[in-house]
């Protein structure tokens, strides 16, 4: 087995540091940007245009290693399944692979050889075992007891292998793994012959591969293993073995390998990789990192094609330029750095102040020159290492040769610096070709980045609906490669934001609507039965939002729906907004609240619903005969804009950031700085345009998207501007009602709580009450404790205010009071009289 030799602690710490290297190179194309506190925040490429267009484009290590050379038939890694810990019965524990064919009687006698002190006690108890299982267990126990019984451990081995092909097969492969293990970890040992048990040693791993192509039970990936340990055969100097502290700390044991084993070594680890093994990148990018430290090191094997190949995808995947002359920056990742390109590390190629080529990335282009290298494999990727390191005329000459995705998107990036937008188009659009079947030359992640940064040469070029198109079709796909997570939380979805900045702030509305009428339709309701079903299976408040989620993913699409909906309704558009909210029984989109305790449920309220809601609130607010019934409109719809203004009219990003739930006033769109510092910004300009100006700065902006980003701000310009807006209904309502009524005060106290924070905006509605309100028991506490206004009374408040104003007059004036009551019965008898008599027929 693979850990046989180990104790349980060193196994895992071996584990655990292959799986510490292997996760170092693993390097995320376009990596989100992380604030303290806060989400990862995803790529946005129109930060910075300039960079984005510049930027080398770079494929991850893990990528590249895991491709340098085809996979060999179907054997597979399996480097998971030597974890402690796992229940003895869970599906894919090594105790279950062990298990194999055995029945349950034959695997508690498996378990019983196991628990013998050493080969001859556990093969006396494996009796009725199939002869492979037998021998290879008590093998197995010999070798872990070590010491002379390693002898017979090896005897064991082989009569494993001399059995009949039938009967060896279950432990064929385990049983030469292991000779391979026995006579590696015979170098270097007194009185053996290291070259002959190297041989030894090679053949067996060899022999493993061979048994698992042809059909051997593998279940523990040793086939794939076999390579790394072979590989480990050739990195040995002066009779020592080379660990991974060596490479990493450039240690002289390292510089003794022969060049040719460690370019064996290089080729066995990149098979290793190419059959799914995280620990040969890890191998991998321990041999790079020691070659590129210095040109001694590199020149034993740049003339090797493999080789090669490893130290371009490392130098560009996992090396950085020099930032502000600090020697350590190189090694510096910081995703979210303004100067960092799509490997994570510093790129020279944007352009940015105070970053320089790495002078080891230049002598490797330098190494590289002096070879015929354009019609090579991975000539595009030196191409791009030329691009780095500012060799543009090497750069163009490789790209020129190539006709790979890479090669035309060096090819649009030279072009663009040339001035040639032209043909910068054109190569984009051939680059673009080589998806979804791809050359080989980019990882698939690598089409959503090509395709966004697409988007922004087209924004610069001031085709607006097309570069939309294009960011949509980047970010639905970063949200498709990165999993569920992704759909349930497509705010955070690489490109989405860049999409919705198109969206909302540079098309028209109208534009927005035509494009997603014919291009963006809504996902697909699940049925009710069926999340009635699956709810069974989740657990909590929210069981059957997440049941449906699990059916029917939301996607970025639904999520553009929802911006212009939101934005229809800004402009006064709710009823042509109401078709592009979710349909209220659509359980995937009902939102939750908290209460006090942190306690989550789902709310009451469904946004299509609120919305219809709103609207006809302000169409009775506007049209309602009598002037209660429009105050009561324009309250009902300012209490809806307070309360689920974020859903039905919010802005996707600023300054409302209906992206993250208004939880960040940053992170999305142009209008602030993730890294928001208000003593280190200038004062915002007062008018649209002036602000457009200070957001939009830099090359590749069109004055035509300045002033679509000024038209389609925010009114008014303030954070959560719904609640500004709820104020000014509530003044509205106010309008419409009599000063001194309980309803005046209470829809301007209400108004007053709805921006108790605005301050300013908060004194001017007290300010109204003050100077036209009457005394109320809530003015104490004026938008803190307020009480519903009561319509009914402010509609009869006129007639009551006449009665009473006359019972107050009659009670003043008494006498002229009777005298005037006096002379209107008497006019009202005189009159009577008049009316009997025209009425009385005539003789």
């Amino acid at each position: 087995m693979k850990n046989i030799g180990k104790t349980a602690k060193t196994a895992r710490a071996a584990k655990a540091a292959r799986i510490a290297w292997a996760l170092g190179g693993f390097i995320v194309v376009g990596a989100a940007t992380v604030v303290a506190c806060g989400p990862d925040f995803p790529l946005q490429l129109l930060d910075n245009r300039a960079g984005t267009l510049k930027n080398t484009p770079a494929n991850s290590f893990a990528w590249e290693a895991a491709h340098l050379v085809a996979p060999v038939g179907k054997l597979q890694a399996d480097e998971g399944s030597t974890y402690e810990g796992q229940r003895e019965d869970a599906p894919g524990s090594l105790r279950m692979r062990e298990k194999g064919q055995l029945d349950d009687a034959q695997f508690a006698m498996l378990k019983a050889m196991r628990a013998q002190p050493d080969g001859e006690a556990a093969y006396a108890a494996g009796a009725g075992l199939p002869a492979a299982v037998r021998l290879y267990t008590a093998g197995a126990q010999d070798y872990r007891a070590g010491g002379d019984l390693l002898a017979r451990a090896q005897q064991r081995f082989e009569a494993v292998l001399a059995l009949p092909a039938a009967q060896a097969s279950e432990r064929a492969v385990w049983a030469a793994y292991m000779l391979g293990r026995l006579h590696a970890a015979n170098l270097g040992a007194a009185g053996k012959d290291g070259a002959a048990e190297r041989k030894q040693a090679i053949a067996a791993y060899e022999k493993t591969r061979a048994l698992a192509l042809a059909g051997a039970a593998d279940p523990l990936g040793l086939a794939v293993a076999s390579y790394g340990e072979q590989a480990r055969l050739h990195l040995f100097a002066r009779g020592e073995q080379c660990g991974w502290n060596d490479f990493s700390e450039g240690k002289d044991c390292v510089d003794g390998i022969a060049p040719a084993d460690l370019k064996e070594a290089i080729r066995l680890y990149a098979q290793q990789a190419a059959q799914g093994s995280a620990g040969a990148l890890s191998s991998l990018q321990a041999i790079a990192f020691w070659a590129l430290q210095s040109g001694d090191s590199t020149a034993p094997l740049i003339d090797d094609a493999l080789a090669r190949r490893l130290l371009v995808a490392y130098a560009l995947a996992r090396m950085g330029d020099i930032v502000n002359d600090q020697k350590d920056s190189v090694y510096a990742y910081d995703a979210g750095a303004s100067t960092s390109g799509a490997s994570g590390f510093a790129d020279a190629a944007r352009g940015d102040a105070g970053v320089k080529p790495n002078p080891v990335l230049s002598s490797l282009v330098d190494a590289l020159r002096r070879r015929a290298l354009e019609g090579a494999p991975g000539a595009d990727r030196v191409a791009a290492l030329a691009y780095r390191t500012g060799r543009y005329d090497l750069a163009q000459a490789l790209a020129q040769k190539q006709d790979t995705a890479l090669s035309w998107w060096l090819r649009a990036k030279l072009a663009l610096r040339s001035g040639d937008n032209d043909a910068a188009a054109q190569a984009y659009a051939r680059a673009l070709q080589s998806f979804p079947r791809t050359d080989g030359s980019l990882e698939p992640a690598n089409a959503g980045l090509l395709m966004a940064e697409q988007g922004v040469f087209t924004l610069s070029r001031g085709q607006y609906v097309e570069a939309l198109d294009q960011f949509r079709r980047a970010a639905r796909g970063s949200t498709e490669q990165t999993g569920s997570e992704a759909y349930y939380y497509s705010s955070f979805g690489n490109y989405v934001n860049d999409m919705s900045y198109v969206a909302e702030r540079v098309l028209t509305v109208d534009e927005l609507k035509t494009y997603i009428d014919a291009r963006v339709p809504a996902s697909p309701m699940p049925a009710a039965d069926a999340v009635a079903k699956a709810t069974k299976k989740e657990q909590g408040p929210m069981a059957a939002r997440y049941a449906a989620m699990s059916l029917s993913p939301p996607t970025v699409d639904d999520r553009l729906r929802q911006l212009l909906a939101r934005r229809l309704v800004r402009e006064g558009r709710v009823e042509e907004a109401l078709p592009y909210f979710p349909d209220e029984r659509d359980e995937r989109f009902v939102d939750s609240s908290y209460d006090e305790n942190g306690k989550e449920s789902p709310v009451a309220w469904r946004t299509r619903a609120k919305a219809r809601e709103y609207g006809q609130a302000l169409d009775q607010a506007r049209h309602a005969w009598r002037s209660t019934w429009r105050a009561e409109g324009w309250y009902r719809a300012a209490q809806i804009a307070r309360r689920q203004g974020m859903e039905i009219m919010g802005y996707e990003q600023g300054p409302d950031y209906a992206a993250y739930g208004g939880s960040y006033p940053f992170g999305a769109g142009r209008d602030g700085s993730i890294y928001y510092d208000e003593s280190a910004r200038a004062p915002r300009p007062d008018t649209p345009l002036g602000r457009a100006q200070a957001d939009l700065v830099g090359p590749y902006i069109t004055d035509g998207e300045r002033r679509r980003y000024a038209d389609s701000e925010a009114r008014p310009y303030k954070r959560f501007h719904y609640r500004d807006v709820a104020a000014g209904y509530t003044l509205k309502a106010a309008d419409e009602l009599p000063a001194r009524s309980q309803a005046f005060a209470a829809v301007l106290c209400q108004g007053t709580g709805f921006v108790f924070y605005d301050a300013p905006r908060a004194a001017e509605l007290y300010r109204r009450y003050v100077k036209e309100g009457a005394a109320v028991p809530f003015a104490v506490d004026f938008g803190q404790n307020c009480v519903e206004p009561d319509f009914a009374a402010a509609a009869r408040f006129p007639y009551v205010q006449a009665w009473r104003g006359t019972r107050r007059w009659v009670s003043q004036h008494r006498a002229v009071a009777a005298a005037a009551l006096l002379a209107a019965a008497l006019a009202a008898g005189v009159g009577a009289a008049l009316y009997r008599r025209r009425r009385k027929p005539s003789a």
